[in-house]
């Protein structure tokens, strides 16, 4: 199955916004900002999962909550922490010390409620989809 366009320009607005962000300093004068682009990180990641779990292989994502839950989190969490390991290098390297662990914590929190959101509304639309059928 061919890669979804919603996908392409999700992937598009977050990649935009990152770069608003970066030229207007939101991350520094808006703290909270990363909140929302962790949560549409996680959500695209498992979005992503889901599509390469399923989708692009023509299934129907089957299953319980739990089991669609786990892929959602295994790809939103395995990019989540290689990018938290990416700042904390990058901090040490050009700061000379790493980001606190409560921002790492949270940002990772917002990448797992992202990812949780899509799960959640997949499995709704499967089962919705189920539902119909019988």
């Amino acid at each position: 199955m061919q890669f979804p366009i919603t996908l392409v320009i999700f992937l598009v607005a977050i990649a935009l916004v990152n770069a608003f962000a970066d030229v207007y300093h939101w991350y520094w004068t808006m703290r909270w900002f990363d909140m929302p682009m962790h949560f549409a990180g996680g959500a695209w990641l498992a979005s992503f999962g889901v599509w390469w779990q399923y989708y692009r292989r023509g299934l129907v994502a089957t299953g319980g909550v739990l089991q669609i839950l786990g892929v959602c989190l295994v790809f939103a969490l395995s990019i989540g922490l290689l990018w938290e390991a990416y700042e904390a290098v990058v901090s040490f390297f050009t700061v000379g010390h790493m980001n606190a662990i409560k921002d790492t914590i949270g940002d990772l929190l917002f990448d797992i409620i992202g990812g949780t959101a899509v799960a959640i509304l997949v499995w709704a639309q499967t089962n919705k989809n189920n539902h119909y059928e019988t």
